[in-house]
């Protein structure tokens, strides 16, 4: 009975041994990788849950991609604005100094000239997007060949200057959350100074004071341009609290991944000073078990007998 019992004991410890080789091979893996276990497998019980951590990632990351696109576009469209803004500030000015002035050919020519300027604002392009051609991004938003001439500061000039449409840009940036955002080049207020700039370049006789008709478009011109004015001030103020507002979406969806991350490390990656005290003890173990085998090796029946 005696060599059936040292032979079981072996036995017993050979697959002792064999587990503990295993658990080293497993802590050197994960000391030198920093993760538990190479694949899904490895984290059985948690890895539904890894897939769904890694998929809040990507989804918030998405987020993120859009918030960034929409912003460069409010930026790009804010900045435009603010020039047209100045412009029609600066002929309304220009009016109320120079309209009556002797030389009337300067307005006419200031006009010709702003009304350039402001076309390669209403064209102005993020990338290949014409940002202010509704979903028509790929056509011009301002052509002047249609304006009419002469005009007439009463009747609206939309339809002859403006190439896009009526679609307002859209983007998903959180769950079930879709910003409409934009300005299209058929705004009220683009097209009053349009329509002012086009009235003024196409007028080559000089303005005079004694005029009713000329003192009355004046008049009507300059309250036309700050009005405007005014309205792009405050389209320019709606797409800025677009702007905050994206940026608290963007820090919500950074904490999000911050969240996420921070979960997965948790469950994917070890503690590497944990590690290498499981590794030393295990190791430790291991040699000890080295010299019980050994031991039970070296014994006999004559031996124990003796």
């Amino acid at each position: 009975m005696t060599g059936v019992t040292t032979i079981e004991q072996q036995n017993q410890m050979l697959r002792y041994l064999q587990q503990m080789q295993s658990q080293g091979a497993t802590l050197e893996e994960q000391i030198a990788s920093g993760q538990k276990s190479q694949t899904y497998a490895g984290i059985a019980p948690q890895a539904a849950q890894v897939i769904s951590l890694q998929a809040t990632q990507s989804l918030q990351q998405g987020y993120m991609n859009t918030i960034d696109t929409v912003n460069t576009r409010l930026q790009t469209m804010s900045l435009a604005m603010q020039n047209i803004a100045s412009l029609a500030t600066s002929f309304q000015t220009t009016l109320a100094n120079s309209a009556f002035s002797p030389n009337g050919a300067s307005v006419q020519q200031t006009a010709q000239q702003l009304l350039v300027e402001l076309g390669s604002y209403m064209n102005t392009q993020d990338g290949s997007r014409y940002v202010f051609s509704g979903n028509q991004t790929s056509t011009p938003t301002f052509d002047p060949a249609g304006l009419p001439n002469p005009g007439d500061l009463t009747t609206n000039v939309a339809a002859d200057y403006y190439g896009g449409d009526s679609g307002i840009a859209q983007a998903t940036v959180d769950h079930n959350v879709n910003l409409q955002y934009g300005v299209t080049g058929d705004n009220p207020a683009f097209e009053q100074i349009v329509r002012v700039l086009n009235f003024f370049a196409n007028n080559a006789a000089p303005l005079s004071q004694s005029n009713p008709t000329d003192v009355a478009n004046v008049q009507q011109a300059q309250q036309m341009l700050g009005s405007a004015a005014q309205s792009v001030q405050q389209l320019v103020a709606t797409a800025g609290e677009q702007q905050a507002n994206l940026a608290q979406l963007k820090t919500a969806h950074k904490n999000a991944i911050t969240l996420a991350s921070t979960s997965l490390n948790n469950i994917e990656q070890v503690d590497s000073a944990t590690a290498i005290t499981q590794l030393n003890t295990l190791q430790t173990q291991l040699q000890a078990s080295y010299q019980t085998i050994n031991l039970l090796q070296s014994l006999s029946l004559a031996n124990y007998l003796k």
